[in-house]
């Protein structure tokens, strides 16, 4: 499924909720509140020329707000949130010389802006949206130097993301797989100068307080 087709989607499912309901009876509440996310991935990379390390994966954390607003079983949580992230990847032979396999360490601070969909179950919830990436700003150490990235990437990346969570009194907890553009690809294609990596593949884990009174 493409970007726009994943897209027109969502504002087709936003469109449709008030005319399905227009006329018929349906409960209406509201929640907000903080929440914590840490975020886990690992590429694999086919290259003879990079690699990722084999003692780290592609870590993150990410807090900030959500709003929740459920009609009925239906509900739609847009959320607020500042993400920072961390990534090595090892260059084998660089410069053709054998045996010299220099490390090489991102880290990048993002605005996260994800929409979650959902169904939910009694207190479970199954939920799938888009997540809107913006860079505030990027870091790459290489060969002992520490230099600012953020004008070399695309100031904003698109992911798509799965999940499945369940809500205990005001305490709601998450787990998501995401797919789409990540900055660790975007950081190989810029030292290697093409493109080969694949699309980023990562598990998200969180953790949110309704401070919202029933």
């Amino acid at each position: 499924m493409t970007f726009n087709l994943k897209t027109l989607l969502v504002i087709l499912t936003l469109a449709s909720l008030p005319c399905a309901l227009n006329g018929q009876s349906y409960s209406i509440d509201h929640q907000a509140g903080a929440i914590l996310k840490l975020v886990s991935a690992r590429m694999n990379i086919s290259s003879d020329l990079v690699s990722t390390s084999s003692t780290e994966a592609e870590v993150g954390y990410q807090f900030g707000g959500f709003y929740r607003i459920n009609i009925d079983k239906i509900y739609v949580q847009p959320e607020v949130l500042f993400s920072k992230i961390k990534t090595q990847l090892v260059f084998n032979d660089y410069n053709g010389v054998p045996g010299f396999n220099p490390m090489s360490q991102f880290e990048f601070n993002t605005l996260e802006l994800p929409l979650n969909i959902g169904y939910r179950i009694g207190n479970l919830r199954f939920m799938m949206g888009p997540s809107f990436s913006i860079l505030l700003s990027g870091e790459r150490s290489f060969l002992n130097n520490i230099e600012k990235v953020t004008s070399e990437y695309n100031q904003t990346n698109f992911m798509w993301h799965w999940g499945i969570g369940g809500d205990f009194e005001r305490i709601f907890v998450d787990i998501k797989y995401e797919s789409g553009l990540s900055k660790t690809g975007e950081s190989l294609s810029n030292l290697i100068g093409r493109e080969f990596v694949p699309k980023q593949r990562q598990w998200v884990i969180s953790v949110a307080l309704n401070l919202l009174k029933d």
